[in-house]
């Protein structure tokens, strides 16, 4: 079977000075994309980039809108496209939720939700026009209950409904729209949780982020070379003889 390459593709990955996203740039460039390196911290995304084939840094705060677009601007002078983008970027730490602060959640929504929403929707244009795209968000498990990073469950929660609606409205467009619940180890890990390698996590992304590639609107948990589809359903509909709450507490105690 021929090896899925990306020569002349385009990739944006945020975050990816270190960490999943540095995974995931690297196995990009390896592969032959052409990929702009982005994060925050200037010196980390200059040192990662300086290890891949193909590879630019951008040093550039994707919470504000113009940060976003200009890392998507600078794609666009380098390669005259964007093909792909991998929006990585978050933050996260250890808070009981008795203790979080309004700012405290602020601080982690910019990065994780913001940061999504804003180079998604600077290359939204340039995917769009050239009906062509692939988009990968980072959610996390912690969607499924993490004590003591409720900020940061809210916040990932949010880059999953943002996705599905990016994927809805991308599908006829030619971009389609995915999201990875990776695990791996990196700096916002839990300390001594077993999390795997980080590049673990890489192929699976790689897969989602390739032109063969058609899933759309998915959510994948990934990490330590495994994959699992991540499915939202509703049970069976209950009827409900008597609408009164002893009526649904009845149906509820019997489904």
């Amino acid at each position: 079977m021929s090896e899925l390459r990306f020569d002349g593709r385009v990739a944006v990955v945020t975050g990816a000075g270190r960490g999943l996203g540095l995974a995931y740039a690297t196995l990009l460039a390896a592969r032959g994309a052409s990929v702009l390196v982005n994060d925050i911290d200037g010196d980390a995304a200059a040192e990662a980039a300086s290890t891949m084939p193909g590879a630019q840094a951008f040093a550039a705060d994707v919470v504000v809108p113009a940060g976003a677009a200009s890392l998507v601007g600078a794609a666009l002078t380098a390669h005259g496209r964007v093909d792909i983008v991998v929006a990585n970027a978050g933050t996260s730490w250890h808070q009981p939720f008795a203790d979080l602060t309004a700012a405290d959640v602020q601080a982690v929504f910019g990065p994780s939700v913001l940061g999504t929403f804003n180079v998604v929707h600077a290359a939204w244009p340039h995917l769009v026009a050239q009906r062509y795209g692939r988009v990968v968000t980072t959610s996390s498990g912690a969607v499924f209950g993490f004590a003591g990073r409720a900020h940061y469950a809210a916040a990932k929660g949010a880059v999953l409904a943002l996705t599905n609606n990016i994927a809805l409205e991308g599908a006829a467009l030619g971009v389609f729209a995915n999201c990875v619940l990776p695990w791996g180890a990196t700096r916002l890990s839990r300390p001594g949780g077993g999390a795997p390698d980080a590049a673990l996590a890489a192929p699976p992304v790689a897969w989602l982020c390739h032109e063969q590639c058609t899933e759309n609107g998915q959510a994948f948990v990934i990490g330590g070379g495994q994959v699992a589809r991540m499915n939202f359903a509703s049970g069976p509909h209950l009827e409900v003889v008597h609408q009164t709450p002893e009526g649904y507490r009845d149906a509820l105690t019997r489904g």
